[in-house]
């Protein structure tokens, strides 16, 4: 039988067999060379904090107290949870009224870490001599493409980018792509700090070492960033980035925060510096890009995947590690016990 790699329950990840489905109409098997994961929200919902005792209304965007007894369902090994969201392969069978891919068709898209790979034929994109391991860096391009959009970083900006995971990592390459006169990267782990120097960051500084609020004001000419992006989730940070940017300034708040706020000071810079503070698309769901209709999610997907195709996005050595399927549950133990080790994990079949 084939082999994924699921959450079996909270901080636990296990190898298991599965059966595929019939396919359905408008959809394809895919035979899985490589997928990947954001692990970064995945160890979020672990705990599911935000959503304790809590229901969030579609409808309504809002959060109300939910019923007794009605929290989410936890992960468990009869009801596993995905740990992949992009992927690449070949397609091995088409169902009903499939007419866009036919058997031996090389793709890339939304995949789970398996073998094999149940997709909408819609929701695919040919590989066509792109390099897998940039392709299924897709998804994670998402957020950090609409962080920069969003954030309108303009032509002779400065950019802090705050927290180096992938989604950081990716908004550095964007806001230097998108004309972005200063660049500083900001995260205590020296590999990522290396990445972003090498991959558009005309700085990288560790926030244990100074007030990076300060040094960002040196590089300004005492101004501060015109936009900071925040993308680890931790308030700390947050507060980082707020105190980074300029009078009148963006902060772009991307990271998916748990718990009640804290190491937040709302009455310093927040107060004194008239930001403009934004989330943006691709976080949560149930919302269109700011710019809709204009903008909507299938045209960033196809805009990402064309840089892709120029060779203008690019992510050099940004899947780290690559192992196979039976070194998934190690690298979950690295990525919350030795996080320098990983950026973005994947997995090769």
């Amino acid at each position: 039988m084939p082999l994924r790699l699921a959450i079996t329950g909270p901080h636990r990840v296990e190898v298991l067999e599965y059966e595929d489905r019939p396919l359905r109409t408008g959809e394809v098997l895919v035979r899985t060379e490589l997928a990947t994961g954001k692990h970064g929200t995945t160890q979020a919902m672990f705990d599911d904090i935000n959503f304790r005792g809590q229901h969030f209304d579609v409808n309504l965007h809002l959060f109300t107290a939910a019923a007794p007894g009605a929290d989410r369902p936890r992960p468990s090994r009869e009801s596993p949870w995905d740990t992949g969201n992009a992927g690449a392969g070949t397609v091995i069978a088409v169902g009903p009224g499939v007419t866009r891919w036919r058997a031996g068709d090389r793709v890339f898209g939304p995949m789970d870490i398996r073998e094999t790979n149940i997709c909408r034929e819609d929701r695919l994109w040919a590989l066509d001599g792109l390099d897998p391991e940039l392709a299924v860096c897709f998804e994670a391009a998402y957020v950090p493409f609409h962080c920069v959009r969003e954030s309108n970083v303009r032509f002779g900006d400065s950019v802090a980018v705050v927290g180096l995971g992938a989604l950081g990592l990716l908004a550095v390459r964007m806001a230097r792509l998108s004309g972005a006169e200063l660049v500083v990267a900001l995260d205590p782990l020296p590999n990522r700090r290396e990445w972003a120097e090498r991959n558009g960051a005309d700085v990288a500084l560790d926030p244990r070492e100074g007030d990076v609020a300060l040094r960002i004001r040196e590089l300004t000419g005492g101004r501060g960033a015109d936009v900071a992006i925040e993308t680890s989730g931790a308030y700390a940070a947050l507060n980082t980035a707020i105190r980074c940017a300029r009078v009148g300034g963006t902060v772009c708040s991307a990271g998916f925060y748990q718990g009640e706020a804290h190491s937040l000071w709302l009455g310093r810079e927040w107060h004194h510096n008239r930001l403009t503070v934004i989330v943006p698309h691709g976080c949560g769901w149930g919302h269109q890009p700011r710019d809709y209709p204009a903008w909507d999610s299938r045209r960033a997907e196809d805009t990402i995947v064309s840089l892709m195709r120029q060779g203008k996005l690019t992510a050099p050595g940004l899947l780290q590690p690559i192992v196979p399927i039976h070194k998934g549950p190690d690298v979950w133990r690295l990525i919350e016990e030795d996080p320098g080790q990983v950026i973005k994990y994947a997995v090769r079949f």
